[in-house]
């Protein structure tokens, strides 16, 4: 069985989620229960595994970028068999990614073998763990998004994925491709509004 090390950055969700929810047509949160499957989805595609539950088994981390959340959000995470971990000495007039996916992740590998390590994220501070992934000769895999959106002042802008995560990452998934396109598998899945218990397990058994 092949063993992935999966992390979402919980200050990148956020910002895509509430795009989805507030901006989008589509106005819905994206749903943290289809989230495995998508990614799933992409290993299959991309590296032409078998991503069944059997033969891929992904450790799931979701690292929130506050000190606490919302319990219905939690334990969502919780009950998608994500660990959840708080970020420590939060501003909260100026939130921020937490830092302690690189710690944990080298930590993780250090203890065990993983064929993979996957992050969710847009910030070029994480850059660093694709690097020690690569060095480590481990396959990569960043899932990043890039959509005109609104700032924290309501004035037209643009958010991006750091080009040098990019450039360090083995493989690339795009998802605003996969959210905005009305023909994706996914279209409908990805969100709330439509599949709001959607079972991770449903392709891939």
């Amino acid at each position: 069985m092949k063993k992935a090390y999966f992390c979402i950055d919980g200050f990148s969700f956020k910002r895509i989620s509430d795009f989805y929810r507030y901006e989008h047509r589509v106005r819905s949160r994206l749903s943290i229960a289809a989230i495995e499957t998508y990614l799933r989805f992409e290993i299959t595609r991309r590296l032409d595994w078998n991503c069944s539950t059997e033969e891929l088994d992904i450790e799931k981390h979701f690292y929130h970028p506050g000190e606490s959340s919302q319990k219905a959000f939690e334990q969502k995470l919780i009950d998608c068999g994500y660990k959840v971990h708080y970020s420590e000495r939060v501003n909260a007039l100026e939130p921020k990614p937490n830092k302690n996916i690189f710690t944990d992740w080298i930590i993780a590998r250090a203890l065990r073998k993983y064929d993979i390590f996957i992050l969710l994220t847009t910030q070029g501070q994480y850059s660093n763990i694709f690097k020690h992934a690569k060095r480590c000769k481990t396959q990569s895999l960043l899932i990043g998004w890039d959509s005109p959106c609104k700032n924290s002042t309501g004035i037209d802008s643009r958010w991006k994925t750091d080009k040098k995560l990019i450039g360090y990452a083995g493989i690339y998934c795009p998802l605003e491709k996969t959210l905005n396109q009305s023909e994706s598998v996914f279209a409908d899945v990805m969100f709330e509004k439509f599949c709001p218990n959607y079972p991770s397990n449903l392709l891939y058994g």
